[in-house]
């Protein structure tokens, strides 16, 4: 069997893990876990490794590639998270170490070379070298599931910081949207809060899809809500940076017939290819490859 990497997609609500070639091609079925992101650390950081240790196969692995939400210290390896629903008991614990520790019964020596990126960062990366951005010379993703992260690419690679019209860091979740900020409504959280304005009650994005379907004006009117909320996010930001694609990922892409219109037209004016993902955690496990950096 060709070697292979342990890559994992460590979302704020489900753990993704495959086992990837240094060519990108994935060896066998993608594996998905409830993150059980609230959990106490010790129980969280046993979680982590279990998850990981299911998908080793008989062969061993070369070595270990996780796509985590930030903030994060991917060089050292260090949780930064906090004051967020997930991960917040990892503050300041140092990752590689923790499971290193955990996974070296099983793996050996490969259990040393734990190496981690931004989930949003290795997304953009994996759809620009083997999805839809194929060819692209500036590109704008932007992930939405638990919260809303984003990326910036520059030819074959990252926008460097400073780069004009990539706000810092690259992040789109703290800037203003509509009183609050962006993750507040491009998020989990914000379909939840627009559902119970509309319908009464807070509801998910499977659960407000399945309504439209059914004809529900109420979810109709909410997707639609989320869709111009969207493209008031993105268009300013689109202007600035004047991308030649759009791509996105994460759990809302599911349902982008529902609410991609004006983000649609907004692109269309401004001669931006707009894409969606086809599978964001795969996406990301195969960018891992490209953008982590020996420790």
């Amino acid at each position: 069997m060709q070697p292979v990497l342990l890559c994992a997609d460590v979302g704020g609500t489900q753990i993704k893990t495959g086992l990837l070639t240094r060519d990108g091609r994935l060896a066998g079925a993608v594996t998905k876990t409830a993150a059980r992101a609230t959990l106490p650390r010790t129980a969280l950081l046993d979680h982590m490794a279990a998850c990981l240790l299911a998908a080793v196969p008989p062969g061993g692995v070369e070595g270990v590639r996780l796509a985590m939400p930030g903030p994060f210290d991917y060089r050292r390896g260090i949780c930064l998270i906090r004051g967020l629903d997930k991960y917040g008991a990892l503050y300041g614990t140092d990752l590689r170490a923790e499971l290193g520790r955990r996974l070296a019964p099983r793996l050996g020596q490969p259990a040393r070379d734990i190496r981690f990126a931004n989930d949003v960062a290795a997304f953009a990366l994996g759809e620009l070298h083997f999805g839809s951005g194929q060819g692209s010379r500036r590109g704008v993703f932007v992930c939405i599931g638990t919260g809303c992260g984003s990326a910036f690419t520059l030819g074959e690679g990252l926008a460097p910081a400073g780069t004009p019209g990539v706000p810092e860091n690259g992040y789109l979740y703290p800037l203003p949207l509509q009183g609050r900020r962006v993750d507040d409504w491009l998020s989990r959280r914000g379909l939840e809060e627009l559902s119970c304005q509309a319908l009464g009650k807070p509801m998910d994005g499977l659960a407000l899809a399945h309504r439209a379907a059914a004809g529900d004006p109420g979810a109709q009117a909410v997707w639609q809500r989320f869709g111009s909320l969207l493209a008031e996010a993105l268009t300013p930001v689109l202007d600035a940076y004047a991308p030649d694609l759009c791509c996105l990922g994460g759990q809302v892409t599911a349902s982008s017939r529902l609410f991609l219109a004006p983000l649609a037209e907004a692109c269309r004016c401004r001669n931006i290819r707009l894409a969606c993902t086809r599978d964001t955690s795969l996406r990301a496990m195969q960018g891992l490859l490209a953008l982590t950096p020996h420790p």
